[in-house]
């Protein structure tokens, strides 16, 4: 029989992260993966809004249709013959604050939507309502459908033609390799603002692969007494800085429950100067010289460290031979970009601050998830740093603790 010829671009990290903006090193608010949904679209003739927030690459295959016409991975509409424009609106899984957007139109050469603008609100409790009844009207929507008179009736009830405009009219460039992706930094007066819905306009229809809206989780986590995951990106923890991140980012370290596949974790690429040949040392680790990689996560909020976790899963002809964990307490305050120069540059960062041992070097297994217990009272601990020997793959990192706000210890 005939087989499909399937096309993928772009699935594998880049390997120099300055090729792309400091931004996307940041959580993802609008993937799927974070628990976001599509609330509302206009129109999905030919692809379902829903593939926007796929946490995969988009794919094209040459000779798949459907009854509705050919088969696309984005949210593609009809060619319009109706007055208006195309729009969707997305409810993010956790409220934050976006820091930077990326528009993908892959494969959509000749279909992509010319020009889009992004807005966004933090929504009022009173119209939680109409929200959740558009959701539950979309159960079953999907390809070959738009919405009736009262769906979009209902959904104009949210006045998101209003809501704050994050990245302006702009055009889109067709869905080409290499000319695909486009890239918007927000603006400096939004920052520290909080966003829980944004609105996706297609002027006037057409398709758009993928977006990704980065920044991080804004949560209040003021009055927690418990022991929570620190670093974890769904309570504001964050990936400042790495020295390599050729197979898979930093950020993944801290993302939501436990990898699918090896993609979704932290990879460095192979060392290329660990020794040729490998010897032990005294303290029965592999000697592997200066060859390490690192990578520093900042906690949702200064914390008491009492356990960690390190997750190899999926890892199991490329985990690290050990790691060591370590963490600082960072007085000042620093933007994001001010953060990832400090700790890229090793040097800068172990001279200005001091850095107490977590975990001392530890043998680490394959395809394993371990915990290891702090015996140490380390004091409030703001950043942690992983160092890696010599290189490889780390799925998950967790860093259990006690807010230093709150008054219970661990």
């Amino acid at each position: 029989g005939h087989v499909a010829t399937i096309i993928r671009f772009g699935t594998m990290a880049q390997s120099a992260p300055s090729s792309l903006p400091w931004f996307t090193e940041l959580t993802d608010l609008i993937n799927e993966n974070m628990g976001s949904k599509v609330v509302f679209a206009t129109d999905e003739w030919f692809a379902a809004a829903e593939n926007l927030i796929k946490n995969t690459e988009p794919i094209f295959i040459t000779d798949k249709f459907t009854t509705y016409g050919k088969w696309m991975d984005g949210w593609e509409s009809r060619r319009k013959r109706t007055a208006g424009h195309d729009w969707c609106i997305i409810e993010l899984g956790l409220p934050g604050e976006i820091l930077g957007v990326k528009v993908d139109t892959l494969f959509f050469t000749g279909n992509q939507a010319p020009r889009f603008s992004l807005q966004a609100c933090e929504m009022p409790q009173s119209k939680a309502g109409i929200v959740e009844r558009l959701k539950q009207e979309r159960r079953g929507y999907g390809i070959g459908t738009c919405a009736s008179k009262n769906t979009l009736s209902t959904a104009e009830q949210l006045g998101s033609d209003k809501w704050t405009t994050l990245v302006e009219f702009t055009p889109l460039r067709p869905g080409y390799e290499g000319k695909s992706m486009h890239f918007f930094q927000i603006p400096d007066s939004f920052l520290n603002k909080k966003w829980t819905h944004v609105r996706v306009n297609s002027f006037p229809d057409g398709g758009i692969a993928r977006m990704r809206l980065f920044g991080t989780v804004k949560k209040d986590i003021s009055r927690r007494a418990k022991v929570m995951d620190l670093a974890a990106a769904e309570n504001g923890g964050v990936a400042v800085a790495c020295s390599n991140a050729h197979y898979g980012k930093a950020a993944n370290l801290i993302a939501l429950g436990r990898a699918t596949n090896m993609g979704e974790g932290w990879e460095t690429a192979r060392k290329p100067n660990r020794p040729a040949v490998l010897t032990k040392g005294s303290n029965g680790l592999i000697d592997f010289k200066n060859a390490s990689d690192f990578c520093v996560l900042k906690l949702c909020c200064a914390g008491n460290i009492g356990e960690i976790e390190i997750d190899t899963n999926h890892f199991k002809g490329n985990f690290p031979e050990s790691c060591i964990v370590e963490g600082c307490y960072l007085k000042e305050k620093m933007t994001y970009q001010q953060e990832t120069a400090l700790f890229l540059d090793s040097k800068r960062s172990d001279s200005s601050m001091k850095w107490v041992p977590v975990l001392e070097r530890t043998k680490l297994t394959p395809h394993a998830q371990v915990r290891f217990s702090v015996k140490k009272e380390l004091g409030p601990i703001t950043h942690v740093r992983i160092t890696i020997y010599p290189d490889g793959g780390v799925s998950r990192l967790r860093v259990f603790g006690v807010p230093v706000t709150a008054k219970s210890s661990l």
